[in-house]
């Protein structure tokens, strides 16, 4: 594993990591105190992971989601315990360039993604599709935030966040620093 370039901490006793190795590893505690984990690869791609994020369980997908992007621009949307060899739940093809922030709103409706793109991009829950473009960035969309079910704030390499509405629509440009 090289240089690991996002967490999620679905739990106290499991964390996911992504890297630049192009693998997604799920890490469970095997022991503690202090924790010893044991890490198993979720996901092996072709190019850097730099992002994940986790999907709580639900009637839908008992065990949860893990949710991954990067330098490749797919989104892959797998169950944790399925191997790496195993399809994945969902592929999530839209953006031209490196995904590089994944969140998922705290209902579990939908997953928001940044790239370099540009864009940052709305994708229901269990439909698969993108709903909506957050369009306006004038550089890469580094973060993203899920805020609420009808908030969506993006951080862009241009100096500015921006707040939008799930429907795609600005609502409101703030100046971030020089």
């Amino acid at each position: 594993m090289t240089q690991v370039r996002a967490v999620a901490y679905p739990s106290p006793k499991t964390l996911i990591s992504a890297s630049r190795d192009a693998t997604v590893r799920l890490w469970k505690v095997i022991s503690s105190p202090p924790p010893v984990y044991d890490a198993t690869i979720s996901s092996h791609g072709t190019a850097f992971v730099n992002a994940v994020a986790y999907l709580p369980p639900s009637p839908s997908y008992p065990d949860g989601l893990i949710v991954s992007g990067g330098k490749d621009t797919i989104i892959e949307v797998r169950q944790p315990g399925k191997a790496p060899e195993d399809s994945a739940e969902a592929l999530l093809l839209g953006h031209s360039h490196n995904v590089c922030a994944l969140d998922i709103d705290s209902a579990g409706k939908f997953i928001v993604s940044g790239g370099w793109d540009g864009q940052a991009r709305i994708w229901t829950v269990g439909r698969w599709s993108c709903e909506a473009i957050l369009e306006g960035h004038e550089g890469s969309v580094w973060a993203v935030l899920a805020y609420d079910a009808e908030t969506v704030i993006t951080g862009c390499a241009d100096q500015l966040i921006r707040i939008f509405h799930t429907s795609g629509k600005l609502l409101r440009t703030i100046k971030g620093t020089n």
